[in-house]
């Protein structure tokens, strides 16, 4: 009877413990005591397994009566020292859970918009308003008329990038070498003054050929040769001849080549076409007597080369 009252003490005894460890079961606890110490038993005659300090956080790992079943953490070596230590040398430690910062909530990214792209503006070079100088060469059809250099200017306005509109004056003088049925020998000036209509092509920013007509005025000045003057006035005659001023037509074409924005060499061709008349007249230095007549259809066709600078602004 007495053996089966401490079978049955033992197996008591034994579900209470089971009971406290399950309690106790993965805790931690906190040392509170300066001198605090983990025993081999849980008994405080025990041997001193090892001295923790103050502060030392111990896994528990069950409780049997006032101790504390606790391990430390492992060593370098992964050793694992574990005991017991005194519940009131620690107070159990609760974790507090680290709270998750609260994240704003953003709008979604939107990317901003891509910046719009322009080609680069082409600078145009054309002839806006301006005026240039112009030097070449010029030689009339007539048989007996001779050639010369020309000079003079003109003034131009673009109307459009294609179309521009040009005055011009040039001047030039011809040689006549002197005919019966026409002008004498002399020397015949020419100053025709041009309004054209050009139609442009450009072909790039600085290359801009183009063609074009107009109508000219022609102011004429006929001057007979000194030596033949001398020789009529041997006779006793006064000889005169004069030319008209007429007006005639032109069509060519060139090309405006620029340097910089408001600078271009031109390089021009014309072809002009002409006619006019003239009269002349001879006088007796010694009486009243004096005769005239007419010369008609002096053609004053002539083809016209130059060179000259153009200056926008």
């Amino acid at each position: 009877m007495r053996k089966k009252v401490k079978i049955l003490f033992l197996v008591a005894v034994f579900l209470f413990s089971l009971k406290a460890i399950s309690q106790a079961a993965d805790l931690k606890v906190r040392v509170i005591a300066a001198n605090a110490v983990v025993k081999l038993k849980a008994h405080p005659l025990s041997e001193t397994v090892i001295q923790v300090p103050l502060g030392t956080i111990l896994q528990s790992k069950g409780k049997i009566g006032e101790w504390y079943f606790v391990s430390l953490p492992p060593d370098a070596k992964g050793f694992v020292i574990s005991g017991y230590i005194d519940q009131d040398s620690v107070e159990i430690f609760e974790e507090v859970p680290k709270e998750e910062p609260v994240r704003e909530e953003r709008p979604p990214y939107i990317p901003p918009p891509e910046p719009e792209v322009y080609p680069p503006e082409k600078v145009e070079m054309g002839p806006k308003t301006g005026l240039g100088i112009r030097v070449g060469f010029a030689t009339l059809s007539e048989e007996n008329f001779g050639s010369g250099l020309k000079y003079g200017g003109n003034f131009f306005l673009g109307i459009t990038k294609n179309i521009s509109i040009e005055l011009s004056g040039l001047r030039f003088q011809s040689n006549v070498e002197g005919d019966p049925e026409s002008l004498s020998k002399g020397k015949l000036s020419i100053i025709p003054i041009q309004l054209s209509l050009q139609a442009r092509f450009p072909a790039g920013v600085k290359f801009f050929p183009y063609i074009g007509g107009g109508v000219g005025y022609y102011l004429n000045t006929f001057t007979l040769d000194e030596d033949l003057i001398e020789e009529w006035d041997a006779l006793g005659f006064v000889i005169e001849e004069k030319v008209e001023n007429a007006i005639g037509f032109h069509f060519g074409g060139g090309i405006d080549l620029f340097f910089t924005e408001s600078i271009a060499l031109n390089v021009d061709f014309r072809y002009c076409i002409a006619k006019t008349t003239g009269s002349w007249t001879l006088t007796d230095q010694f009486s009243p007597i004096e005769i005239s007549g007419d010369l008609e259809k002096l053609s004053l066709n002539s083809i016209m080369l130059g060179a000259g600078l153009k200056f926008c602004f």
